[in-house]
């Protein structure tokens, strides 16, 4: 206690070392201090599981509708190039005055 008691006086006069004390004694006496049952702790359990396997099937959801769509993207990007080639080909030939 004595070193304790040295670091909480260190830098504070001896009101605001009582007032720090009463607000910790007050917090402490503040705090729950009943403990779980493993029953309550079990039903938590059960509820975090059914959560998580709610959670779980939401983003399996969410993934297999994200897949075609992802194709869709990359498809239309696909195209776009081909046919950014393309039109890089026409004016190329146009600049070139070479037939297609």
């Amino acid at each position: 206690m004595g070193e304790q008691r040295f670091a909480l006086n260190m830098g504070l006069s001896e009101e605001e070392r009582q007032d720090l004390e009463k607000m910790i004694g007050e917090f402490q006496q503040a705090r729950p201090h009943a403990e779980m049952d493993i029953d309550s702790l079990q039903n938590q359990i059960e509820e975090m599981n059914k959560r998580m396997a709610y959670l779980t099937n939401m983003f399996l959801t969410i993934d297999r509708r994200m897949k075609p769509l992802y194709e869709i993207i990359r498809l239309t990007f696909e195209k776009s190039e081909i046919l950014n080639q393309r039109i890089n080909a026409i004016i190329d030939a146009i600049r070139t005055g070479e037939p297609l």
